[in-house]
């Protein structure tokens, strides 16, 4: 029975995977199942509503959540403010919310909308200005009143503006501080100009030049009712809600004509290659491209999905050949830019080695001419209607998408419906329709290259592709007033900086100095209160220097060799912002020893006699590549007294001074031993040297 039952079991187990088998050798691949057509997307459809002044409401009612909000969009951007005053346009919507109303000052109001879990914001961006609510339903009048207040009237309080310049300046100062921002903003200027509406950088000048009335004046002229389009959603009834809207916003008057016309855009169809140099890093940033189109262009589904085929993440070509197959970068991107109004930016991009910088700009431009040269494969066509179909749906799935998308078509005036019209379009995008577009919009011998990178590490010279054009991302800052100096002057200012390296203890002597070392104790002066920290300098003649920071949380180091800075932290290694890196060069720049060694290099202006620190005193102005500063000696000893000059800080351009006083003697080099620092006039730092040696044995490991 036993050995029977064996037999039976086998007999059994044998059947089950034949059964098995059976079934696997039926099972089709993923290529040949099918699928039934997408179920239609019910997207909710929101009531208009004008008012007699001239904004266009959308209303749709959600009774999901016990929310309401509104979004506002005004014809006002930056594309109609004046060069000379770049950064207006969004200064006026950070201040409108930030500053508050003529009735409650913006504090009172971040503390009513707080307690009440309420949220109202402002902004201004290129062609649009847009004010944002949410509230609590119950809550509703109360919040209504405090946005319609600031929309109408707001105050501009004179502190806010300051604040709000000092955050304006801060981004200046950062805007070199990533590589991908630096390509980004570099490649926009490339296609539309450094002085277009659509790709000019905001500067310390632009944002210094605006004033109060500035702010009132832009207020005044472009936000209004005329072409507003208003959208609101949420648990309401409809019928209360226009009425509480016409009571709200319908007194609010017209005023003049409304302006929509956006600047054009002068593009010239070249081929040009462009390097931003960065010495300091070991990658490169690749841009390739030219100018875009609209998302009114009639072909404009064909493009996205001859986009998607090129560039469309995972299932790009790029990403399938440049990153898996090539293995030149981890991310690579693309798209061809289609904007509301103006015409977008083509592009195709990546971070590479350097070494392998000019490998992968082959291999852009070769992916770019195969889209042009023969037709896309079957597959690749349908997997990337399939991805742009699929993901369709997403733009609808809550009520806050589909509104604010109404919003945005409705206020460049586009069709409500513009994103189902594009998706029946797309259905039907064949191969031959994606190489037809690819050969009118694609322009691969007119493409612009830009690389920002560190030319020392390329593989091979970029002038390989041709010509190659630098660009400077240096930030200008406020200037140091120079006036014309005369032969004579230059030639007595330069007596008086040999004067003063005598006094020092002499032109050679103080030539031939190596190393400098001193250990400090440094009373840093904030708003927050006094911070006392230990600090070793170290200096190498000519070039390089570093600052050791003893802090609570440990040692921070900042060093400087030759043009390339760097951070290290118990935390780890950076380079150094652009601004610290900056100040760091200054810095060594304005250091007696240095004047003195580069005294042939400088350009030396006397200005003349006067008082400094109630001492009579001789000042000069010293220059060299685009750094200069005031330099005051002492009119008998010719010791400097003190410098002025203009310091990159956090908010941006900053006057500042450094006094000098305690001279000893150090190797037969005479020093400073205190150092007062004032901005504005106020006292911000004072250091006093504990121990410093001249020509002390340096470790040169630190700069390695």
């Amino acid at each position: 029975m036993i050995k029977y039952a064996g037999k039976t079991a086998i007999f059994v187990l044998c059947a089950l995977l034949l059964s098995v088998a059976e079934v696997a050798t039926a099972q089709k691949t993923y290529k040949e199942l099918t699928y039934g057509p997408l179920n239609d997307v019910k997207i909710a459809q929101p009531k208009e509503v004008k008012f007699k002044n001239g904004i266009r409401v959308f209303i749709l009612k959600d009774h999901a959540l016990p929310f309401i909000r509104m979004q506002a969009h005004f014809v006002a951007g930056s594309a109609w403010e004046p060069a000379e005053k770049a950064g207006l346009a969004a200064m006026t919507g950070t201040v409108m919310r930030s500053g508050g109303s003529l009735t409650r000052p913006g504090d009172e109001i971040d503390r009513e909308l707080e307690n009440i879990a309420a949220a109202v914001e402002t902004g201004i961006g290129l062609f649009s200005g847009g004010a944002w609510l949410s509230a609590l339903k119950e809550n509703i009048d109360q919040v209504l009143g405090i946005y319609a207040d600031i929309l109408q009237r707001p105050a501009f309080p004179p502190q806010k503006i300051e604040l709000a310049k000092i955050e304006a300046k801060s981004a200046i100062s950062r805007r070199n501080d990533d590589v991908s921002a630096i390509a980004q903003r570099e490649f926009a200027q490339l296609i539309y100009g450094e002085h277009s509406v659509y790709a000019r950088d905001e500067e310390y000048a632009t944002i210094d030049a605006i004033t109060r009335d500035d702010l009132i004046d832009f207020h005044r002229r472009y936000v209004r009712p005329n072409g507003m389009i208003l959208t609101v959603w949420g648990d309401f009834k409809s019928d209360e809600m226009v009425k509480k809207l016409r009571r709200t916003f319908e007194a609010w008057q017209p005023a003049g004509e409304t302006k929509w016309s956006p600047p054009p855009v002068d593009y010239a169809w070249k081929r040009s290659i462009n390097l931003v140099p960065k010495n300091d890093i070991n990658q490169s940033s690749i841009y390739i491209g030219h100018l875009g189109g609209l998302k009114s262009n009639p072909d404009q589904a064909t493009l996205l999905i001859m986009n998607e085929i090129l560039s469309g993440g995972f299932s790009g070509r790029l990403f399938k050949q440049l990153r898996n197959a090539e293995g030149l970068a981890y991310a690579v991107y693309g798209a061809y830019g289609a904007e509301y109004m103006h015409p977008g930016i083509f592009f195709l991009g990546l971070q590479t080695q350097s070494s392998r910088t000019l490998e992968a700009i082959y291999a852009l431009e070769h992916e770019l001419r195969k889209m042009t040269g023969e037709l896309v494969t079957e597959d690749e066509l349908q997997l990337a209607k399939e991805s742009w179909l699929n993901a369709y749906v997403f733009h609808f799935d809550s009520v806050d998408k589909v509104m604010r998308r109404a919003a945005a078509y409705a206020y460049y005036g586009y069709p409500l419906d513009y994103l189902q019209r594009l998706r029946q379009r797309i259905e039907t995008v064949s191969a031959e329709d994606v190489l037809q577009v690819a050969r009118k919009y694609l322009r691969p011998d007119a493409v612009q290259i830009l690389v920002v990178g560190n030319p020392a590490g390329f593989g091979e010279p970029l002038t390989a592709l041709g010509a190659v054009r630098e660009i400077d991302i240096t930030i200008p800052s406020t200037a140091l007033e120079i006036p014309q100096a005369t032969a004579e002057e230059a030639e007595k200012g330069k007596e008086a900086l040999l004067e003063m390296a005598v006094s020092l203890g002499g032109l050679e002597k103080v030539q031939a100095v190596k190393t400098m070392r001193a250990s400090l104790q440094l009373l840093q002066i904030t708003p927050m209160g006094e911070m006392p920290l230990e600090v070793e300098v170290i200096v190498v003649y000519p070039d390089k220097s570093c600052s050791k920071l003893k802090m609570p949380q440990g040692e921070i180091s900042m060093l400087l060799n030759g043009r390339d800075g760097s951070i290290h932290t118990p935390q780890g290694s950076m380079p150094a912002p652009e601004a610290i890196k900056r100040n760091m060069i200054e810095t060594l720049f304005r250091d007696p020893v240095v004047m003195v060694k580069d005294i042939d290099a400088l350009t030396v202006q006397w200005v003349g006699e006067t008082r400094y620190l109630q001492q009579p005193a001789v000042e000069l102005i010293v220059s060299r590549d685009k750094m200069s500063f005031r330099l005051f000696l002492e009119k008998n000893s010719k010791l400097p007294l003190g410098i002025t000059y203009v310091t990159i800080g956090a908010g941006g351009p900053a006057e500042t001074e450094a006094r000098y006083e305690d001279y000893r003697d150090v190797g037969g080099i005479r020093m400073a031993f205190t150092t007062l620092g004032f901005e504005k006039n106020e006292k911000t730092s004072e250091s006093h040297v504990i121990e410093a040696q001249i020509d002390a044995a340096v470790d040169m490991t630190i700069w390695k």
